[in-house]
């Protein structure tokens, strides 16, 4: 229905973080469809919260995995994260707020994807480079 569909394309090779990051769209989906479908365009807060609590538990995953892998842009890749976290909270507080908004506007959530093309594939090259050197 969205335009938030899991492909190959954004895989980015570990298992763990593909897996969160296909239930991430999931979770914007599963938004974007409520606020389609409503009446009221409005999900359930509980969806937003959803939505919000593993976006930040995600991320924080990510960065532990940083953190002990010794990975050299952690700092930048924790303020793309915080930037994101912010953006993503705006838009729910809009959206609670009944501001009109386009319910497909998550979908520039999906930044995420830009996210994940760039900095979190970076991360997986650069962690399996670790491994390769007998670093990680």
């Amino acid at each position: 229905m969205t335009d938030l569909d899991w492909s190959s394309a954004i895989e980015i090779g570990h298992a763990e973080i593909d897996a969160q990051h296909r239930r991430l769209l999931l979770l914007c989906e599963a938004v974007v469809e409520s606020l389609i479908k409503s009446a009221k365009r409005e999900p359930h807060s509980a969806q937003l919260q959803s939505l919000i609590d593993f976006t930040q538990e995600h991320f924080a995953f990510e960065e532990g995995l940083m953190r002990s892998a010794g990975y050299p842009r952690l700092d930048q890749h924790a303020k793309n994260h915080a930037s994101l976290l912010r953006e993503l909270r705006t838009y729910c507080y809009k959206v609670q707020q009944g501001q009109d908004i386009n319910p497909v506007g998550l979908i520039s959530f999906v930044w995420f994807t830009l996210h994940i093309e760039s900095a979190d594939r970076e991360l997986v090259v650069w962690l399996r480079s670790q491994q390769a050197d007998g670093g990680g």
